[in-house]
């Protein structure tokens, strides 16, 4: 089905309005890997790494421009953005978390020690709204700058709760970049020189199932709009993502330094494998590689000899993968 065609067909409503807390409830499985068509005509968004600059700064906020703490605010371009979250079958899925986190119009992320500068400690352009019952949310935020290397985009996550969530990013439009970055408040950095299809994550000038629709609103600013397609709990590939009785618990403690134990439950003899990679997907260890009977287990992972920083670790057990985040810090 045509993105815009079923925004219209599930009465997307104003962009910018003010959308009511919900209490959060069931489960949520992950975005497809690759993307999908489904037989409904519907997608399932792709998913992708989250790269090296996520915390979870816990704003449940529409406006995301300020610094919480030093209530600072981060010009540029007012970029209102609309997300509908819908299954497979393009019914709409209400009470689930959207949290974002993209870089400001100068390309630096807050709360990291990055080329840009020093943010730790604050909290600027990330944010998290619940969706509605109509499947949506909306956020207000300054349309997003470049650093080198990547294409202008913005992370989000989709999640039920702190172990439970789908991760990827979206890109813009060549032209609409192209545009904001010749406006005053952005033309001192000059045009991002990496495109969407120069972008090693995107690869396409027009990546599918990644990409907001953006318009000028006739205010200075930009309205935006986005899909994101997962599997929900009754989706037809629930019980192939998710074998009953497997599990990987979040790690504990989490953050940690310089060590911390990862526990998981197999319900049947299975051949484990259990490996902690880089953001950039790199194997750098691997603490289980052997048939196990069912049982639950514990490992503990020793990071010594790594930097601080955000790292995943992933079980494989037959049929069943799960990969989880954790954040050395040192």
């Amino acid at each position: 089905m045509n993105r815009r065609k079923l925004l219209k067909s599930i009465g997307v409503i104003s962009v910018g309005s003010v959308l009511p807390f919900h209490k959060v409830i069931g489960s949520v499985s992950p975005l497809h890997k690759k993307g999908l068509t489904t037989p409904a005509g519907c997608w399932l968004t792709p998913e992708l790494m989250e790269g090296p600059y996520y915390f979870n700064a816990n704003l449940f906020r529409q406006d995301i421009r300020t610094d919480f703490d030093t209530g600072e605010f981060h010009d540029g371009l007012q970029l209102n953005m609309l997300f509908t979250i819908i299954d497979a079958n393009c019914n709409i899925i209400p009470n689930v978390l959207v949290d974002i986190w993209h870089c400001d119009k100068d390309g630096v992320y807050s709360g990291y020690v990055q080329p840009g500068g020093n943010t730790v400690g604050q909290d600027f352009m990330r944010g998290i709204q619940v969706t509605d019952a109509n499947g949506q949310c909306s956020f207000i935020t300054s349309y997003p700058g470049w650093y080198p290397g990547r294409a202008t985009h913005i992370h989000f996550k989709v999640r039920l709760d702190s172990t439970t969530f789908a991760t990827s990013q979206f890109a813009f439009p060549d032209a609409a970049n192209e545009a904001v970055y010749a406006t005053p408040l952005y033309v001192g950095r000059g045009p991002n020189p990496t495109s969407n299809e120069e972008d090693l994550i995107f690869g396409t000038s027009k990546p599918e199932f990644l990409m907001m629709d953006v318009v000028e609103n006739g205010n200075g600013g930009y309205d935006g709009t986005y899909i994101i397609g997962i599997n929900s709990p009754t989706g037809v590939t629930e019980t192939d993502l998710n074998p009953q009785g497997f599990k990987l618990e979040q790690n504990y403690p989490n953050p940690f330094n310089p060590t911390t134990k990862i526990k998981y439950t197999i319900p049947e003899e299975v051949k484990v494998k259990l490996g902690v990679y880089s953001v950039e997907g790199e194997e750098l260890e691997i603490l289980v590689n052997a048939f196990q009977s069912a049982g639950s287990y514990q490992v503990t992972f020793d990071g010594s000899k790594l930097s601080s920083g955000i790292y995943f670790y992933r079980l494989t057990a037959g049929s069943f993968s799960k990969t989880r985040e954790m954040l050395l810090i040192k």
